[in-house]
């Protein structure tokens, strides 16, 4: 989420950031869906969008909910490797 004009964000979308999680595992289309059902289960996560093809997630989330190190815990738990946080997203 651009951040840059904050004015023009309402208050519940200030504390929302996007990122993107490089994931090492994923090999299948049941991958994709574990790897969404269990960043969606994360409270504060509003959305995941998982490409297999780029092995990333991204996630919009609330950050005084949940945080990075949760959601690399909870791919973790699955038996995913998330590898380093990827680019931010513009």
């Amino acid at each position: 989420m651009d951040k840059r004009n904050i004015d023009n964000l309402s208050p519940e979308e200030r504390f929302f950031d996007t990122s993107n999680i490089e994931i090492d595992g994923m090999t299948c289309d049941e991958c994709v869906r574990t790897i969404e059902l269990a960043l969606r289960g994360v409270d504060g996560v509003r959305e995941v969008h998982v490409d297999r093809a780029k092995r990333l997630a991204t996630v919009i989330y609330d950050t005084r909910k949940t945080h990075m190190p949760a959601l690399h815990d909870i791919l973790l738990s699955r038996g995913y490797h998330p590898t380093r946080f990827a680019e931010p997203v513009r």
